[in-house]
């Protein structure tokens, strides 16, 4: 059995991390406007060249640890499957539309046209539904969960 060493600086802090470099990146945005003109040069069918490489590099390492054979045994043990399942379809989609329902519809109501608010909830209900692959990867990583149900 693995001896538990705790959570390492990096993963204590990683809500420090991500707002640090949301503000980074706004920074650059603002003041060096020529980073964003020439990462967007970097597109191929509306996908950014330079994000989907990071992406593969946050994702890759993860990959390996997968044992592809015990992705066969994830039936034998329901639970994980089902709690997710119930979770993604029956849960996520119906908060997802009150929350962007409350946004679009309540608060904001007097800043978005009523056409675009329905276009914003149904866009919101989709990516509420749709869990992002490499934070799941990510998450489950870092929690130290079975990479068999996270794949």
């Amino acid at each position: 059995m693995k001896k538990n060493q705790g959570i390492s600086f990096f993963e204590r802090t990683l809500t420090l991390w991500v707002a640090i470099c949301i503000v980074a990146g706004i920074q650059i945005g603002q003041f060096i406007p020529s980073v964003p003109a020439t990462l967007h040069r970097f597109e191929y069918a509306n996908v950014s060249i330079p994000v989907a490489i990071l992406i593969w590099l946050m994702i890759f390492p993860m990959m390996l640890k997968v044992d592809f054979k015990s992705v066969k045994n994830v039936g034998s043990k329901p639970k994980g499957i089902l709690i997710t399942g119930v979770t993604n379809w029956l849960i996520k989609p119906f908060t997802m539309f009150a929350i962007a329902w409350f946004f679009f519809f309540v608060l904001f109501k007097s800043l978005i046209p009523a056409e675009l608010a329905d276009q914003y909830l149904a866009g919101a209900v989709l990516l509420g539904a749709a869990p992002c692959t490499a934070m799941v990867f990510v998450w489950s990583h870092l929690t130290k969960g079975d990479a068999a149900y996270t794949l």
